[in-house]
């Protein structure tokens, strides 16, 4: 509301208050107490006309202004509700452009008829390459807690964390009710030697169903097992899952046996192929309902070769000559013993490939509901480019590695036996996901 100060153009002039009775005749002042001043009227008049002119200008303008802003508003708000979760459309940590699988009655019976949607648990037995440790580099200029971290959330077999190009986010694209990845980081867990696993390093909060450990050898996995089966009786008791609820359990351990080999014999592809059996034994004994997938070993002994090219990448600590590479791998520090490594490589990754073998017996395939398929893993080391190897010790991969792996892995995952890549695996940090179809299923054979 517009107001304007000074004279009025009328003129009022009351009358007198009188004391009257009640029955005398009430008056009006007469006209000569009521007029127009025609002066002031004369004096006024442009002010009228400048404010006839400019007041619709005023309120033109501020409708443009307005107007674009409450309907930006209204476009803002209608997008944020339109991304709003719903009952239909759940908070996911990985977004793909591949069209959802046409949902099923219910559950497959069989082992054998598996999709992405019907695995509703992932696990994980393994190592530090598992564990995630050092995959996101490091996080300080100095040797410290932060920089021995096992970044378990973007693990290529177990991570979870939003964003991250995992095997569980993939599967989690087609299962929203999934249940096992870990999510975040935590300080390195270790294993010291062949029996030796302290008590107190898992973070069921970070890891969850991912049991690897750093170090872990074959004679370690009855530790992770023990971890692992006692998670799932947690959650089973909670009725977060169900005994019955498909799993898919990713097993990747070796590394640290092949490491060890060209000076400890108990780490020896016979006693590694024997440790392992009664490890994959023991699962199909405890776990119910569970499809293992057993992944092979690449070339550890190409990556000190590679790395040696870039000295001042795999010394990240300016003000120390501590160099971690230096600490891992005891066994692909001379060229001798990186011969050892290279020629024992296929013989561990057989033994791997043995036991899988071992349960494609037929009294083993009549159970429906356990199923183990063997995926390669031949890397081209030399065809990685060097911030795919982590720099806090130039020999783990790094999350560029991970995301590769877990890209490579997931689509293997639908090709039998067969159709899976035996030749050297070339790095392409542009790899696609692999988008399965309603007639794909994850091939055992």
């Amino acid at each position: 509301m517009f107001y304007v100060k000074g004279n009025s153009l009328f003129t009022f002039t009351p009358p007198a208050l009188e004391s009257t009775a009640q029955d005398t005749p009430r008056t009006f002042p007469s006209s000569d107490k009521v007029g127009f001043n025609l002066e002031r009227g004369a004096t006024m008049l442009p002010l009228f006309l400048a404010l006839s002119t400019v007041l619709p200008t005023c309120v033109l303008f501020f409708i443009i202004l307005l107007v674009p802003t409450l309907m930006s508003t209204t476009v803002a708000a209608v997008s944020l509700i339109s991304t709003m979760p719903t009952a239909t459309q759940p908070v996911l940590p990985l977004q793909l452009a591949c069209t959802p699988l046409t949902p099923r009655p219910g559950p497959p019976e069989s082992v054998r008829d598996l999709r992405p949607d019907d695995i509703r648990v992932v696990a994980g037995i393994g190592d530090s390459v598992m564990a995630g440790f050092g995959a996101k580099g490091v996080q300080t200029r100095f040797l410290s807690p932060k920089t021995l971290s096992e970044d378990r959330g973007i693990s290529f077999a177990m991570g979870g964390d939003d964003g991250a190009i995992t095997i569980p986010n993939l599967i989690h694209y087609y299962s929203h009710e999934l249940y096992g990845s870990s999510v975040g980081s935590q300080f390195i867990t270790v294993c010291f030697g062949p029996t030796f696993c302290p008590d107190g390093q898992y973070r069921p909060s970070i890891g969850k169903l991912n049991a690897a450990q750093s170090g872990a050898r074959s004679a370690n996995l009855n530790h992770e097992i023990d971890y692992l089966v006692e998670q799932l009786d947690d959650a089973y008791k909670a009725k977060t899952i169900q005994p019955t609820d498909w799993k898919l359990l990713t097993f990747f351990v070796g590394s640290n046996d092949l490491c060890h080999s060209c000076f400890v014999p108990a780490s020896m592809p016979q006693t590694f192929s024997i440790d392992v059996l009664a490890a994959i034994e023991r699962i199909r004994m405890a776990v119910p309902y569970v499809l293992i997938q057993v992944v092979g070993m690449f070339h550890i002994d190409q990556i000190f070769v590679e790395t040696q090219a870039y000295p001042k990448y795999c010394h990240p600590f300016p003000i120390s000559t501590f160099t971690l590479q230096n600490e891992v791998c005891g066994c692909a520090h001379t060229a001798e013993n990186r011969t050892i490594l290279n020629d024992l490589l296929p013989i561990y990754n057989s033994a791997l490939q043995s036991v899988v073998t071992y349960y494609k017996d037929p009294k083993f395939l009549s159970n429906e509901t356990f199923g183990i398929f063997y995926q390669p893993l031949p890397a081209d080391i030399s065809s990685f480019p060097i911030d795919a190897i982590s720099n806090v010790d130039c020999f783990h991969p790094s999350a560029i590695a991970h995301e590769w792996i877990s890209k490579n892995l997931w689509r293997n995952m639908f090709l039998t036996s067969a159709q899976k890549p035996t030749t050297p695996m070339i790095f392409d940090r542009n790899e696609t996901i692999y988008c399965p179809t309603d007639a794909d299923r994850i091939q055992i054979t």
